[in-house]
């Protein structure tokens, strides 16, 4: 088996959350106004500082994204007791149909210093395949401040990274290779990381559950995520290094 303890340090500080701030409508213009904010995704490093890979449906379930939000992503450094947060300034891929956007910040927090790039590879991986993920369960925001502009200033909440590991367990083609794997995860999580051990590298994203239906109703059934090779040119193109 693969050194999951080495994996998981060295794809940590690359991992970060997606936190969105949306304007509410104001009943009275001249009240201040009032914002919803939330953390609603995962994403991870593909071009050092710079580049982060998540899921399409975390800007706006699934619909094409407000202009009008803003979006930050917070990082944890070794899962410590502080977070940082960056704006994200530009969305260099936004694909509804493969649930998929790149996101582009300018600068990384001075207290985090350096966010390393996670390799990807579009090599299959078959059936039985050993993979591990890495996301950010959606916390509890129980205080938070918000300047008139919609920037976050700072709040009261618990931002923990959270690995776990499985098994490819089934693959078809839906319009794009799609990944069932016998791995759990939270909300929050969707965007981050599938991941081979050995070597290490990104070839998936985690996304959504095929539903199951069951004398009691529908239910969540396995986890999916697409091949990043719906995504390849793009990928190519920043500068992601594919192993």
């Amino acid at each position: 088996m693969p050194d999951l303890v080495n994996a998981i340090a060295n794809v940590r500080n690359s991992v970060c959350a997606v936190m969105r701030i949306t304007a509410l409508p104001q009943s009275n213009p001249g009240t201040p106004p009032q914002f919803r904010v939330a953390f609603v995704g995962t994403a991870w490093c593909i071009v050092q500082n710079r580049y982060f890979l998540t899921a399409h449906h975390v800007l706006n379930g699934g619909q094409p994204r407000n202009p009008n939000d803003k979006f930050s992503l917070f990082f944890v450094p070794n899962n410590g007791p502080l977070a940082f947060h960056a704006l994200v300034t530009g969305f260099s891929l936004e694909d509804i149909p493969n649930d998929m956007a790149i996101l582009e910040v300018a600068s990384i927090p001075e207290n985090v210093g350096n966010v390393p790039a996670v390799p990807v590879t579009f090599q299959n991986k078959p059936d039985g395949s050993y993979v591990f993920t890495y996301g950010f369960p959606s916390p509890i925001i129980s205080a938070g401040n918000v300047d008139p502009n919609g920037n976050w200033l700072g709040g009261s909440l618990v931002l923990k990274g959270h690995a776990n590991e499985g098994l490819v367990a089934g693959q078809y083609d839906s319009g794009g290779l799609i990944y069932e794997l016998n791995v759990g995860w939270h909300h929050g999580e969707s965007g981050g990381p599938i991941l081979c051990a050995d070597p290490i590298a990104g070839f998936a994203i985690m996304q959504a559950y095929r539903p199951i239906q069951s004398p009691g109703g529908t239910y969540p059934g396995p986890h999916q995520g697409r091949s990043l090779v719906a995504i390849r040119t793009a990928l190519q193109t920043l500068g992601a290094r594919v192993i």
